[in-house]
C-alpha cells in the first residue's frame, strides 16, 4: 500500500484524469471508489500500525483531492496552484468595473426578493442568470488555462468566487423562503 509521491503532488495523477479543467465526473466518481477501495482504513485495520495510519493518511489524501477536483471552483484553484500562483496572487487579479456593477445590482436584487409577494418567479431568474454567468467564467477559465494565459485565467476563476458565492447565497435564501 503506497502511493508514490507524485500521485500525492497531483491530484490529476492520482485519479488518472488530464490536468485540465474539463473533468468527466463519471470516471473521477470511478476512480474515487476504487481508490478508496484500495487505500480505505478498514481494509488495513488488521494491519501493523504503520499501515494503519498510513492507510488513515492516503484514505485522507483520496478525499481531499476528490473534493478538489468534483468542485469547478476549487479545480480552478488548484490548476492556479499547480500553475505556480498563490491563493494570495489569485486574489490580488483585478476585477473588471462593470463586472462588480454587475455584481452589485444582483445583490441588491437578492436582498430585495424576502419583500415580494411572489419572490419565487425572481429567485428562479436570479439563479438562472448567476449559473449561467459562472458558466460563462468556468468556460474562459478552461480557455484561458488550455492557452497557458494563467493571468486571464486567474482573472476568470476570481469572477468565478464572486458567482459562485452569490449562486450560494440565492440557494440559501431560496430554502429560508421555503421554511
Amino acid at each position: 500500500m503506497t502511493l508514490s509521491s507524485s500521485f500525492a503532488d497531483n491530484y490529476f495523477r492520482l485519479f488518472d484524469l488530464p490536468q485540465q479543467f474539463a473533468v468527466d465526473p463519471a470516471r473521477l466518481g470511478e476512480r474515487y471508489r476504487q481508490l478508496q477501495g484500495e487505500l480505505h482504513p478498514d481494509r488495513h485495520a488488521h494491519g501493523s500500525d504503520l499501515e494503519q495510519r498510513m492507510a488513515v493518511q492516503y484514505s485522507a489524501l483520496v478525499n481531499e483531492a476528490y473534493a478538489t477536483l468534483r468542485r469547478p471552483l476549487s479545480r480552478a484553484l488548484y490548476l492556479l496552484q499547480l500553475a505556480g500562483m498563490s491563493a494570495e496572487e489569485v486574489a490580488a487579479q483585478q476585477v473588471d468595473g462593470s463586472f462588480l456593477i454587475t455584481q452589485m445590482e444582483l445583490r441588491e436584487k437578492l436582498e430585495t426578493v424576502p419583500t415580494l409577494v411572489d419572490p419565487d418567479e425572481v429567485l428562479e431568474h436570479l439563479v438562472a442568470e448567476i449559473s449561467a454567468d459562472l458558466e460563462g467564467e468556468q468556460e474562459q477559465f478552461a480557455r484561458a488555462h488550455a492557452a497557458g494565459d494563467i493571468g486571464a485565467a486567474a482573472s476568470a476563476c476570481v469572477r468565478m468566487q464572486y458567482l459562485d458565492k452569490l449562486l450560494q447565497e440565492t440557494e440559501q435564501l431560496e430554502s429560508d423562503l421555503m421554511d
